[in-house]
């Protein structure tokens, strides 16, 4: 028994290499591509409504809470307005650093960029814990507001964006780049903020006819911070840190990458689905 409990963490590290060499060889390197068409393709057929099968996607990911939602016509956005705002925030700012380059940024940002995040964060925390005093029925110090709550995600969401950007950057390059910041000044964490208007306004107006396109773009940027995690991840396990030199490398590991982002975000929504249904949780208001 004992020498079963030795070598089982000696099978798991060569399951773990045989994995790892096999989507590294030459031939998986377009993979990626052809796991994504598959598993979007998926979700789109399955059974139900965009509407259905967006809030399952992301039901172990947020509250979920009606009162604390945005609402497309007649149909519910699949996050609450703060979540809404930190994945929407998330989106455009990495779009945006990415397209900049900052994807291979190892540089520290100045104090005052990061002085700024910080303080996004913080933001979001002070409504976060006022709404939770009102939940509690003790004093707080304003009443709370869904435009509140979306205007504080979108700025968390660009402080997310520039720690995903730096994790992955600082994990995966065999040479990044010392002389360059992920966030290159106050200057840019504004525009970054600029960038946050149009997407306000629109979840803000709400018009029904454009719920499909929003909706399938907020599970899109949850799965890719779970994804890009994940890549972190697992490229730390299996010692590849440090040894890309272009994204085109990833192609295996960013396949493993997706396809657990898309087990745990399944497994936490049904772990989630399965508990309301055992204890008999009413739905929430």
């Amino acid at each position: 028994m004992v020498s079963g409990m030795v070598s089982c963490p000696r099978v798991v590290a060569q399951s773990v290499s045989a994995i790892h060499g096999l989507i590294q060889s030459p031939s998986r390197a377009g993979l990626f591509p052809i796991v994504l068409g598959f598993a979007t393709l998926a979700f789109l057929l399955f059974p139900g409504s965009i509407d259905q099968k967006t809030q399952s996607a992301l039901h172990g990911l947020c509250a979920q809470r009606p009162s604390h939602s945005f609402w497309f016509g007649e149909t519910r956005l699949p996050f609450d307005a703060r979540m809404t705002g930190i994945y929407g925030g998330f989106a455009t700012s990495f779009a945006f650093l990415v397209h900049r380059g900052r994807l291979w940024a190892l540089a520290q940002p100045s104090w005052a960029v990061l002085g700024l995040l910080l303080s996004f964060v913080g933001l979001m925390a002070i409504d976060g814990t006022n709404s939770f005093l009102l939940d509690i029925g003790v004093w707080h110090l304003y009443s709370p507001h869904n435009n509140i709550r979306l205007i504080t995600g979108l700025l968390t969401g660009i402080a997310l964006a520039a720690i995903v950007c730096f994790l992955l950057s600082a994990t995966l390059w065999r040479r990044g780049r010392q002389d360059l910041a992920v966030v290159s000044d106050s200057r840019e964490v504004g525009l970054l903020v600029a960038l946050q208007v149009p997407f306000a306004l629109l979840i803000s107006w709400g018009p029904g006819w454009l719920y499909a396109p929003v909706a399938l773009s907020l599970v899109l940027a949850a799965t890719t911070v779970v994804a890009a995690l994940a890549l972190v991840m697992w490229t730390i396990a299996t010692r590849q840190d440090g040894r890309y030199a272009r994204i085109g490398d990833l192609g295996g590991a960013a396949t493993i990458a997706l396809v657990l982002a898309i087990i745990v975000m399944g497994s936490i929504a049904g772990g989630r689905f399965w508990l309301e249904d055992l204890v008999g949780v009413p739905p929430l208001t």
